[in-house]
């Protein structure tokens, strides 16, 4: 059986490295893309590009380049996102339109190849990493959350517009794991996610990344949103 391919922005750390990993466990090609900081690990059937998802020609030879290493892309997770945290009264311009730019646009630019090559090979599935943050309001959050908010609303009319290609498009709320960018969030914050849990707990990362793996392989679902979390939205 020919091996499937999955497409990851995003990769050198955190969830898109964990991604990558789990995708590659379960016998996926990987072809991953990193801005600046090179992968530190290697799994095999994989390939690393270096690439600015801010960058519409960068996007477009990425995925002409994963199409060229693999023969198709079997699943687009959009995994790529920054965050810089300012309330709104002291937000540099300069600042927001790094976050949309990145974060919004940049998951557009993604969007529009892979489907474009979906399109064509008449199957795929995108999932768009979103966060809770686009239902919830948090200090400082505005552009991130906002990114976030759009980047749902994109997801469904991309659906539409996929689904008679047989292309899916679907929308993933993480959680907060224990990477170690989420490490670095401090105890006191983490305390903030779990008091907001039902569970009194954060999410754990295998039951993440299980259902990745489980939504890249459905044929049926298309234009959901998926809270993989306890904090209620």
């Amino acid at each position: 059986m020919t091996k499937k391919t999955v497409v990851i922005t995003g990769v050198s750390r955190g969830l898109g490295k964990e991604l990558a990993l789990e995708f590659s466990k379960n016998g996926w090609n990987v072809a991953g893309c990193y801005k600046t900081n090179m992968p530190e690990y290697e799994i095999p059937n994989s390939k690393f590009f270096q690439t600015d998802i801010s960058k519409p020609d960068a996007v477009s030879f990425f995925i002409k380049e994963a199409v060229c290493a693999f023969g198709k892309i079997d699943c687009l997770i959009n995994n790529a996102a920054i965050g810089k945290n300012k309330i709104i009264f002291k937000e540099d311009f300069n600042n927001w339109n790094e976050v949309i730019q990145t974060n919004l646009n940049g998951a557009f630019y993604v969007i529009k190849e892979t489907l474009d090559a979906m399109a064509k090979q008449k199957d795929g599935i995108i999932i768009n990493i979103s966060s809770i943050s686009a239902y919830k309001s948090y200090l400082g959050a505005a552009s991130y959350s906002a990114s976030k908010a759009a980047l749902i609303a994109l997801t469904k009319t991309a659906a539409r517009e996929g689904g008679r290609f047989n292309a899916r498009v679907n929308a993933v709320l993480p959680g907060f794991h224990n990477t170690r960018l989420g490490e670095s969030a401090g105890d006191k914050y983490i305390a903030g996610i779990k008091a907001e849990s039902v569970l009194n707990a954060t999410t754990d990362l295998s039951d993440f990344l299980k259902f990745m793996i489980y939504l890249a392989n459905t044929k049926t679902i298309s234009g959901q949103i998926f809270n993989i979390d306890s904090r209620i939205i």
